[in-house]
């Protein structure tokens, strides 16, 4: 679906258009909309429908109709977004309801809460050497043994320490960051070459809830 509520075909435009002025002129006085505006949609809806009017009819279609038609198409959807964003999306008065944006053609924000549960997919994780002094850390799928989230997860959460003893539990590593890629790269000082380094990688849903954690991976700084 495409985001924009103005269809793009030409038959499909008309019927939105027609429509839409048609409503609104009906219900200019409901939805506070001022008669400069609501004349303003009007004369703007006419003036192209018939300039298209006179581009479809085979005796009187020239290139300038067609041109015509064609400016005075654009100049109508100018006008059409310029009501929606003045008076349709603002409601002015309080009284356009959902089924009446949907009347009109347009797009409903969807406001119900969706609920994203705690990743349940817990990771393996890999490193390997990427360079001098930098690993390349990968969030391995448990189902399939490689790149690429299950269904429950939307980030991966990186965790490590560098030097020291290996924590007992990959909650303990002391730094993390969050990233919606499944592979980061790490870089060191040459002063860490030969140093310990820890870490472990879990899935977090789209509020930053981590799932269980892998295991926790050790090498050192190559």
């Amino acid at each position: 679906m495409t985001s924009d509520y103005v269809p793009t075909t030409l038959a499909k435009y008309r019927l939105f258009s027609d429509h839409l002025v048609a409503v609104i002129l009906q219900k200019a006085l409901l939805w506070g909309i001022v008669e400069a505006a609501t004349k303003r949609l009007k004369d703007g809806s006419d003036a192209w429908t018939a300039a298209q009017d006179e581009a479809d009819n085979p005796e009187t279609r020239t290139s300038i109709a067609i041109e015509k038609a064609r400016r005075l198409r654009k100049e109508n959807t100018a006008n059409i977004r310029w009501m929606v964003n003045s008076y349709i999306n603002p409601n002015v008065a309080g009284t356009i309801t959902a089924e009446d944006r949907i009347d009109l053609g347009l797009h409903v924000r969807d406001t119900t809460m969706t609920h994203h549960p705690v990743p349940k997919s817990r990771p393996e994780v890999d490193v390997e050497p990427s360079g001098k002094f930098e690993h390349k850390v990968t969030a391995l799928n448990p189902t399939i043994h490689k790149r690429g989230k299950p269904s429950d997860a939307y980030g991966v959460r990186y965790a490590w320490q560098l030097g020291g003893e290996a924590p007992a539990s990959p909650e303990d590593l002391p730094k993390s960051k969050s990233s919606r890629k499944t592979q980061e790269r790490f870089s060191w000082n040459s002063s860490d070459q030969g140093k310990p380094v820890h870490y472990a990688v879990a899935y977090e849903n789209s509020r930053g809830e981590q799932g269980p954690w892998s295991a926790v991976f050790t090498t050192v700084v190559p």
